[in-house]
């Protein structure tokens, strides 16, 4: 691998490790607003554990805190998935 393209991989590693603890702290804050009964609901719709009528409902249900959790769970799961690419390409390129 190119130096470049290494040094571009590190950065963006650093900046994914910046967002996911930024994510993290966020969604601890929100899991602490919302509760332990509410945020095992919504744990259920993402997890899409709810039958199809039940989620149409729940979604329209949804308010802010709700739909903010939902979007930093997305973001998270983003977030690492591209964290692990960059450093499975770091590692191939050790070998």
């Amino acid at each position: 691998m190119k130096k470049d393209d290494q040094v571009f991989i590190h950065e963006m590693v650093r900046e994914l490790d910046a967002s996911i603890r930024t994510l993290v702290a966020e969604e601890q804050r929100l899991v602490e607003r919302l509760g332990d009964e509410r945020v095992a609901e919504l744990t259920e719709y993402w997890q899409k554990q709810l039958p199809a009528d039940e989620e149409e409902a729940f979604k329209l249900a949804l308010d802010h805190d709700d739909k903010k959790l939902t979007w930093i769970w997305l973001r998270l799961e983003r977030a690492r998935q591209s964290r692990a690419r960059a450093g499975q390409a770091l590692m191939k390129d050790r070998t």
